[in-house]
Order: C-alpha cells, then structure tokens, then sequence
C-alpha cells in the first residue's frame, strides 16, 4: 500500500515536471491551444521576438503596405532596407525605393513572403516558402528565389530583370518573432 502511494506521488510529481516544461514554450510552435469550451477562455502566450517592431509597423508587418500579414495569418519575420536604397543593374540604371519583406504563416503553419520591392518589381509579389538554411529563410515568387536573413536580402535568377543575377541589400530593418 505503502509503495503503491509513493509510486503514485512520484509519477504526479514527474507529471507536474513534464507540464511544467511543456508550457515553457521551449517549443510553442508544436504546441496549439485547443478549442474553447463555453464558459471558458484560452489567452495566447506572448510572442518572444527577436528585435523590435520598427516604426511604420504593426504586428501585422508594414502599415499601408502589401507587405502584411492578412486575417488570420501571424508575422513570423519581417526585414527591410528602407533607407531609399537603390541597386545599380549590370546595364548601369539605377532603381530605388524601400524593400519590405514579411514572412506570414497561417494556423496550418504554411509560410508565405509578401514584399513591395520596387527596384526588383514595380508591383507588389509574394511567394511561397522553399526551404531554411541555416540562418535564413527563403522563398520562390515569380521565377526568383529570395533569401530573408538578419543581414542581408538576397535575390537571384529573376526572369523578369535578367541583369539582376543577384541582387543584396543590407538589412537595416529586422524583427523575427520566435515561435
């Protein structure tokens, strides 16, 4: 009986521990509250980011911009060199404007970039998620791959500019929420 009860008391005690450290959120991402029930509430746990939210932004990404998130889709990164930039093509025009890029993912966890870009594109684009690296993340849109690190952006191939083999702009604006 005695034996028993400690058993017991121990494996609550391990129980308690195992809770314990999955609501840590050492790993939120695999973890999502479940409906609620009437009567009852679910509060999310805070975002721990990396950076802070620039000014022009919300956390749905850049105010009156495409780039943003949209409905029910959470920002996961969002960078940008937003100092009137410019990049000079292998022909030598220049092309200027902010780059603002944001990364959001839906409840599935689907990833999704959305950029304004003027010296890649005049129009607004988005692409779909391609893979991680070992410090960055990126996409493909329209025939181009882009890859969203801390300090740099990166695009290459595009077929639209073929002068842009590569195009890099340093980061100057930077936040990544840690999920």
């Amino acid at each position: 009986m005695i034996s028993a009860r400690k058993r017991c008391t121990a494996l609550a005690g391990a129980a308690l521990i195992c809770s314990m450290v999955a609501c840590s959120g050492e790993n939120a991402a695999a973890t999502s509250p479940g409906p609620s029930t009437p009567g009852t509430s679910t509060t999310a746990a805070p975002v721990q980011t990396d950076g802070t939210l620039p000014a022009g932004t919300d956390i749905y990404g850049y105010r009156d911009s495409f780039a943003r998130c949209r409905g029910t889709e959470r920002l996961v990164l969002l960078v940008g060199q937003t100092t009137g930039s410019s990049v000079t093509t292998f022909h030598g025009s220049t092309v200027g404007g902010d780059q603002r890029f944001v990364v959001c993912e839906d409840r599935a966890g689907t990833r999704i970039v959305r950029a304004t870009a003027p010296a890649l594109r005049p129009e607004p684009f988005e692409g779909t998620f391609f893979t991680f690296t070992a410090n960055s993340q990126q996409f493909v849109a329209d025939g181009m791959k882009i890859d969203l690190a801390r300090a740099t952006i990166t695009v290459t191939d595009d077929p639209k500019h073929p002068e842009f083999r590569a195009v890099t702009w340093t980061v100057n604006e930077y936040w990544g929420a840690v999920y």
